[in-house]
């Protein structure tokens, strides 16, 4: 019974903050889709093949990265603005459910862009049955460290307008400005040592292996790997650590 209890918070959670917006508000899907495809847009009219290939990659990545970091705002909105939270902690609730059915939520209200990407992948003939797995298990690392990075800044900081300029911040930080829409062999060497510190650039060479845009040995894709999984741990232990269920 208590498992199930929860699990209808969850999809409640999933229901009220991820797919009840998209209805209410389709617009904002509009928005949420202009950066990426602006970007492919141009790529396409200045660049190769490969390169719009490897935007469209760079595309899902950042999708997945700004539904994550686009947590912290609804947090602190629910929490601040509408005391959401103090009904939730009143509840039978616990507080992995409630914030994983706030980071499943933000997902859900990103799928439809997300899937007209992958759509827009499997029309150039990107995807294989092959290389899906891997892409996949980019995107989700991808999107569970940013999930925890902005669960972690929700707690630390609890002023909207400050927040919603760190977002947009971080998101080019992470997603735009590494190699993530573009070839890394593009960059200078010194700002290749760079971006190999930035989880997303792990994210978009697995990906882009995966798809035949870059080639990586074994050794190489396991060190990816292993920095995109040890992001995602010690950002996910840190928000474990600090994120604030009852206030003091």
């Amino acid at each position: 019974m208590r498992i199930a209890r929860q699990i209808r918070a969850l999809n409640a959670l999933v229901m009220m903050n991820g797919l009840k917006p998209i209805v209410r508000s389709p617009l904002w899907l509009v928005v949420e889709l202009s950066f990426p495809l602006t970007l492919i847009f141009f790529i396409s009219l200045y660049a190769s093949e490969k390169a719009v290939s490897e935007a469209l990659i760079g595309a899902a990545i950042s999708l997945m990265t700004m539904s994550g970091l686009a947590l912290q705002s609804d947090v602190i909105w629910l929490r601040v603005e509408l005391k959401f939270q103090d009904m939730a902690v009143a509840s039978p609730i616990s507080p992995t459910t409630y914030m994983l059915g706030l980071a499943l939520s933000e997902l859900a209200y990103s799928s439809p862009a997300i899937i007209l990407i992958l759509a827009l992948m499997i029309i150039r003939g990107m995807l294989r049955l092959e290389s899906i797995p891997f892409i996949s298990l980019s995107l989700v690392l991808c999107w569970l460290f940013a999930t925890s990075l902005g669960f972690y800044l929700s707690t630390r900081i609890t002023d909207l307008r400050h927040i919603w300029a760190l977002s947009s911040l971080l998101s080019v930080l992470i997603s735009m400005l590494p190699p993530v829409y573009y070839s890394i062999e593009l960059l200078p060497g010194w700002a290749q040592m760079l971006s190999y510190l930035v989880p997303t650039t792990h994210a978009a060479l697995l990906a882009k292996e995966a798809v035949n845009l870059a080639s990586l040995s074994l050794f190489n894709k396991l060190i990816s790997f292993a920095i995109l999984l040890a992001w995602t741990i010690i950002l996910t232990i840190i928000a474990a650590k600090r994120s604030t269920w009852r206030e003091k």
